[in-house]
This record gives structure tokens, C-alpha cells and sequence, in this order.
């Protein structure tokens, strides 16, 4: 997602930038997503601000991953903010600070695949859900609860390694 400085005009550069499964499989290697049926996509302008470069946009669409109950596919919606200052390398930074949203110009080009990485991935939920009521998979055979009723939990309960301590009786005193 790089675009070149000398692109961008007086009135700016509009994005439309589709995200692609190959990017995201690139960019998040360690997080097994795919862009949805639905796709993803940059969409904003970039803005010349004097000497910086002013990225105002939105990643929206849906996310697939993997459901952190059944291992079925899980669609996560994504619309993120992005508002990013790109700074030319020159230019001195006075208030000493390191402003996430302020990115340093490398070359003749504004790259912003990183930054628009980093807010994907804050945007995921740690357990992703296929939908929020689901039953997971049996902790015995795997079936798919969602599917099928399973019996096999109710004549496991008794043999179970740690049922035992369920009968435990604790006092206060």
C-alpha cells in the first residue's frame, strides 16, 4: 500500500484500495485471517499539508478467522479509523514526543501498509465468535455442537479425571 508523493496533487489523492487475501497473508502471517466474502478496503484521500502528507481514512469490510469455540469460520466486521501525518525525514520533531500519528516520509513514497497492519489486528477480538450463543465443540468425540446434539458429556461426567473433586465438601471454619 504504497503511493507516490508525486501523485498527489492540490487536491489531494482519493484511495480505493482493495485488500487482498495475498496482502493480509503477508502482513499477518501468525494470524490466520482472510478478508471476507464481503472484502476489505482502504478508503479515504491523502492530503497535502504543506510539507507533510495527511492520510485520512477507513479500513472497512469483514474479516474471517477461525471461531475460537467450534473452529468454524468466523466473520469479524472491520471499520477503523486511520488518521495519519506522514513528515518528511528532514523535518525536526519539536515537542520531543514519538506520536504514533505521525509517521516519517521514506523516499518519494507514503507507505501505509504497516500502520493500516496495526489497527487490523487491535481491531480483532481475542476470541472471535462464529455468533455469539456458540456451543463449541464436545470436549470428548469433537462433534460440532452447533450440528448435532452429543450424549457423550453426560456418561463422561463420572469418569472424568478430576470428578472427584467434585465432591469435596469445604467448611468455613
Amino acid at each position: 500500500m504504497r503511493f507516490k508523493i508525486n501523485e498527489i496533487g492540490a487536491e489531494g489523492l482519493p484511495l480505493h484500495v482493495p485488500v487482498t487475501a495475498e496482502w493480509v497473508a503477508a502482513a499477518c502471517p501468525e494470524a490466520e485471517l482472510r478478508p471476507g466474502p464481503g472484502g476489505l478496503a482502504l478508503d479515504g484521500r491523502i492530503d497535502k499539508t504543506g510539507e507533510d502528507y495527511l492520510l485520512r481514512a477507513h479500513v472497512r469490510g469483514e474479516l474471517e478467522m477461525t471461531c475460537a469455540r467450534c473452529l468454524e469460520p468466523a466473520r469479524i466486521p472491520i471499520d477503523v479509523p486511520l488518521a495519519l501525518t506522514f513528515v518528511s525525514s528532514e523535518a525536526d520533531k519539536t515537542d520531543g514526543d514519538d506520536d504514533p500519528d505521525v509517521v516519517p516520509l521514506k523516499g518519494n513514497e507514503i507507505d501505509v501498509g504497516d500502520e493500516v497492519r496495526d489497527e487490523i489486528l487491535l481491531a480483532l477480538p481475542l476470541n472471535p465468535l462464529c455468533q455469539e450463543a456458540c456451543r463449541g465443540l464436545c470436549e470428548v468425540c469433537g462433534a460440532n455442537r452447533n450440528l448435532s446434539a452429543c450424549t457423550c458429556k453426560a456418561g463422561v461426567a463420572a469418569t472424568a479425571p478430576f470428578a472427584a473433586l467434585g465432591k469435596l465438601k469445604l467448611s468455613n471454619t
